[in-house]
């Protein structure tokens, strides 16, 4: 049930990025087409803003599901095994505490944003464009709590994915590499 929760977040969150992808892009190209045309749209660069932020946030809360955040996993890996659970542990508490002050006071903010707007679009106050930072930091505190289980689990076994991934990296262009050679008549 708890895997099933946390691949239908993780969809959402894909959702959500791929949105606003694609929703900046299509903003960049009618702006750039209009501009070109000489009716540039006043909403543009706020919007532009406000959709990279948002997409920053969303894709950094991916980030933390897919456990493809900044870490120390080499250095926790290289710790004898009650260490390196343990320090694994205290980090994770460390990151769930900075989001929850985060989105504490991220909450905090949206109370003063809301009587402020946007300059090009009066209609859309700061508390919806700012409801980001909470929104994000609870789901990250999700992401965290749902994916602690896995890291704990690999601080126990000494695996360290980032060089698991550097070294099948470096497998695939070797093989790349040797297969170009072969193929590549010689001179």
């Amino acid at each position: 049930m708890i895997a099933l929760f946390e691949r239908l977040l993780v969809r959402a969150i894909e959702t959500i990025c791929i949105v606003l992808l694609l929703a900046l892009t299509v903003s960049v190209i009618y702006s750039t087409t209009m501009r070109y045309l000489g009716a540039s749209p006043s909403w543009y660069d706020e919007m532009a803003s406000v959709m990279l932020a948002w997409l920053t946030y969303f894709g950094a809360t991916y980030a933390v599901f897919m456990r493809h955040h900044m870490s120390f996993a080499g250095l926790v890996a290289a710790l004898p095994r009650s260490l390196a659970v343990a320090t694994a542990a205290f980090s994770e508490l460390l990151v769930i505490a900075y989001f929850a002050v985060v989105a504490w006071y991220g909450n905090a903010v949206l109370a003063v944003a809301k009587w402020d707007s946007l300059l090009s679009l009066p209609w859309m106050t700061l508390d919806i464009v700012q409801s980001v930072i909470p929104i994000t930091s609870v789901l990250m505190i999700i992401g965290t709590v749902l994916t602690l289980p896995r890291a704990l689990r690999d601080a126990a076994a000494g695996v360290d994915h980032e060089h698991a991934e550097i070294e099948q990296a470096i497998a695939e262009a070797e093989k790349e590499a040797q297969a170009f050679n072969a193929q590549e008549p010689s001179k």
